[in-house]
């Protein structure tokens, strides 16, 4: 499944049964992106992991040739907590941080453990059938494509992995 924000910028896309992977691009198909962030990071084994900081940490990629900037990662909105279990934060200031300086490829893999058809009954819904998330009510197709449980990011390059968050 493919987040339907994220749609127009993703190229190299692989879906599994569980998972998507796909490598990050601006829409002007340019791959080699700087990561913009908000959170806090924890260094395992030299690599500074983005975590959330005081509130849900957020992603952005930018295109230094464009400018262009698009959200990879919103904790605030994707994921099953923040679609049904946390307090909204929308009012939450939450400048961003450049994580890399030069411009890198990035894969991005998610997970889709849930399945929210046959969970179905378990969520509430306006009466013109959109699903109601603890921030506002969504389409259900949409909803589904931003309820993954996993999300992970890491540079094509070197392989390593820069974002690796459980969303249950």
């Amino acid at each position: 499944m493919i987040p339907y924000y994220l749609q127009k910028h993703l190229t190299d896309i692989r879906e599994k049964k569980d998972t998507t992977s796909a490598i990050l691009a601006s829409s002007t198909g340019n791959t080699l992106l700087e990561i913009l962030y908000y959170g806090d990071t924890v260094t395992i084994k030299r690599t500074p992991y983005i975590t959330d900081g005081e509130y849900p940490c957020l992603i952005v990629a930018r295109d230094p040739l464009t400018d262009e900037t698009f959200t990879v990662f919103d904790g605030a909105k994707h994921g099953y907590d923040a679609m049904f279990c946390n307090e909204p934060c929308d009012k939450a200031e939450r400048p961003l941080t450049r994580y890399n300086a030069e411009g890198a490829s990035v894969k991005i893999t998610l997970g889709y453990a849930i399945d929210y058809e046959d969970e179905k009954d378990d969520y509430d819904f306006t009466e013109t059938g959109e699903v109601i998330l603890t921030y506002g009510t969504m389409d259900w197709e949409k909803a589904k494509s931003i309820g993954f449980d996993w999300l992970s990011l890491s540079f094509v390059d070197t392989k390593k992995e820069f974002v690796d968050l459980e969303l249950v």
